[in-house]
């Protein structure tokens, strides 16, 4: 009866237990997605900086052109009025040469009058005005309207003179403003042009802005949301590992039971196992106790800190080291549930049993394997052959790097202690 329970307890978690170390893995991708999501945004974020950056530039550029068109629009205006100024004084002068226009042709016709009256009448001559005078007094009258005759027509030819280049005067200042209208209007259609320009440019540089704002935020906005289902994966898997690691402690504790209530049936399978897969070299006597030595050779490195055989670097060695042949049996140090069997980093392959001893959790970790006879899942007795030595990682021959630790297995330097506490060489 007791035996069959043994085996039922040994199978059931198996299965189970398999899924912790697919866990493991998936946490690790996740994390490694996590990793390179959260790359990814320092780098959008980098990427965000330097575009708003730019922005700051297009912004100050915007603002530049903004004043410009504020400038051209002013100008604009001011050529405008210069424009109606010019025009009124155009047509001014128009009025003006219209009006002394028609003062030259009265004039004209007034000289012309005269010339007719003389032409019909003969050609008189003061002379003959003046001796034709009855009296002195006749004399000075006729003397008097003649010279006010004289000076009138001097001052009609006067006048017509000054009229007729005031005339002149006011037709090149005409054709002065004409110009200058002309000029005003170019330089007007100019400024148009400018403002068109400016605006155009603006307006594609505002555009410009607001694709890179867009753009940035939808790219930053889908790796954030990434980031974020990562995240929930991640601390969904951290549960569902943390789970699988307190169930896996009780089958622990429940083959700690068995093994206590089955200790004659347990001492015989110890002794078949260690017979079994040495190639050519013995597995380590089972000793009394809780623990036992996990592999037969040479103790070539101790517990605590050394120069690294590799780097060559003062670093801690978190375990001892055993070296023998290639193959050389590997044993579980106390009876425990396999929590980790696969590759995993500079250790190369690797096994973590996962211990309860008198309600106390330990795990124990063997390193540069050559083999693995074990699966995550599988429940081990001490002195239970697991592996088969190697030099796989970063070794440097063939040789055991054990280590224990208090609880479960986080990394090298989380509840670390010294093999040499538990075990005897």
């Amino acid at each position: 009866m007791t035996a069959a329970v043994l085996v039922l307890a040994i199978q059931g978690p198996a299965t189970y237990a398999a899924s912790l170390s697919d866990l493991k893995d998936e946490k690790s991708e996740v994390e490694q997605k996590k990793n390179q999501l959260n790359s990814e945004i320092k780098e959008k974020t980098s990427e965000i900086n330097t575009i708003e950056a730019k922005q700051k530039t297009l912004l100050e550029q915007i603002t530049e052109l903004t004043d410009e068109i504020t400038n051209t629009n002013n100008q604009i205006s001011k050529v405008k009025q210069d424009i109606e100024v010019t025009a009124g004084e155009i047509e001014t002068l128009k009025a003006d040469i219209v009006a002394l226009q028609e003062k030259i042709d009265q004039r004209n016709e007034l000289l012309a009058e005269r010339a007719r009256a003389l032409q019909a009448n003969g050609e008189v001559s003061f002379l003959d005005v003046l001796l034709g005078a009855n009296s002195f007094v006749d004399f000075i009258d006729r003397y008097s309207a003649v010279n006010t005759l004289m000076d009138a027509d001097r001052q009609i030819m006067k006048e017509q003179k000054e009229d007729q280049n005031k005339l002149e005067e006011q037709k090149a200042a005409l054709e002065n403003k004409k110009q200058e209208l002309e000029t005003k209007k170019a330089e007007l259609d100019s400024l148009k042009a400018s403002l068109n320009s400016q605006k155009e440019k603006k307006d594609n540089l505002i555009d410009e802005l607001e694709a890179q704002q867009k753009k940035i935020a939808s790219e930053k906005s889908v790796l954030e949301e990434r980031y974020e289902e990562a995240v929930e994966i991640s601390d969904e898997i951290n549960a569902q590992i943390a789970a699988e690691q307190k169930r896996l402690l009780e089958v622990a504790r429940q083959q700690e039971e068995a093994r206590k209530a089955a200790a004659a049936a347990a001492a015989a399978n110890n002794a078949n196992n260690n017979s079994s897969g040495n190639s050519g070299a013995s597995a380590p006597a089972v000793s009394a106790g809780n623990w036992t030595k996990p592999a037969n050779g040479r103790y070539t490195s101790p517990y605590g800190a050394r120069i690294h055989p590799i780097s060559g670097t003062y670093k801690f060695h978190y375990g001892i080291d055993i070296a023998n042949g290639t193959g050389t049996p590997i044993v579980s140090a106390a009876d425990g549930v396999v929590t980790y069997a696969g590759r995993l980093s500079t250790y190369g392959n690797v096994v973590m049993v996962t211990h309860s001893i008198d309600g106390q959790i330990f795990t124990s970790l063997y390193a540069h394997l050559s083999s693995i006879n074990v699966s995550v899942g599988t429940q081990v007795s001490k002195g239970q052959q697991i592996a088969g030595m190697g030099s796989t990682g970063a070794s440097t021959g063939s040789h055991l790097h054990f280590e224990i630790h208090v609880g479960t297995w986080v990394k090298q330097s989380v509840g670390s202690v010294n093999p040499l506490n538990y075990i005897s060489l």
